[in-house]
């Protein structure tokens, strides 16, 4: 116990704001937990939150945040591929991908960096090689937020289809028919491990709660 305690293999590599801030992020949540009981719709209560979100191409200041969250990020990570920060820096330096990620701010406070998309460019289609969200803002609406962002790069690279996947794993069922409920196609399914598809020619926004600055 001596020599694994004083040789520190336990601790952090990197520390962001977001690990520095966690204890406060659940604070908040509790507070969150406690006003919605006393709306009569959960609609009413996601209105009442002012949730805003910053939903823009990866950004050098956040790349250690994103590195850790896509290989930490369990449960809501639709392919569970895990990055190095090397391969981080490339995809955001390369015009090859769509790579977008979310911060979510409401009157509570702010939620840091919670949600990532990285979309690989093939002729006129978008594969999303990794999706993933923190399960801190589950039911918010930030999936759909996402998902109305990547359309709207997608449309500008000329893309006209999107292609997602589901690996299934041991943890990620939450997300087993989250494409189905964004209105994507299932293209194949091997033995759980789903491909779907999306034309975004006549794609309608789906994001009803927040308000969102991109660039």
């Amino acid at each position: 116990i001596k020599y694994i305690d004083r040789n520190g293999y336990f601790e952090p590599i990197t520390l962001s704001s977001d690990d520095i801030n966690r204890s406060q992020y659940y604070k908040e949540n509790k507070k969150r937990q406690t006003e919605q009981v006393s709306f009569k719709s959960y609609d009413d209560f996601l209105v009442s939150l002012n949730m805003t979100m910053d939903i823009k191409s990866f950004s050098s200041i956040y790349l250690d945040r994103i590195t850790q969250l896509t290989n930490k990020t369990n449960q809501f990570n639709l392919t569970t591929r895990r990055y190095t920060a090397g391969e981080i820096g490339k995809i955001s330096s390369s015009d090859e991908y769509i790579k977008i990620y979310g911060r979510l701010k409401d009157k509570y406070g702010d939620n840091g960096l919670i949600a990532i998309i990285i979309g690989r460019l093939e002729s006129n289609y978008c594969h999303i090689d990794l999706w993933l969200m923190s399960c801190r803002v589950i039911k918010r609406g930030v999936e759909f937020a996402m998902l109305d962002e990547l359309v709207r790069k997608c449309l500008r690279y000329n893309v006209a289809e999107i292609i997602g996947y589901y690996k299934k794993s041991p943890k990620n069922n939450m997300v087993l028919d989250l494409y189905k409920r964004f209105g994507f196609a299932l293209e194949d399914n091997n033995e759980g491990d789903t491909i779907w598809k999306l034309n975004i020619e006549k794609y309608k926004n789906k994001n009803r709660f927040i308000s969102v600055t991109h660039d």
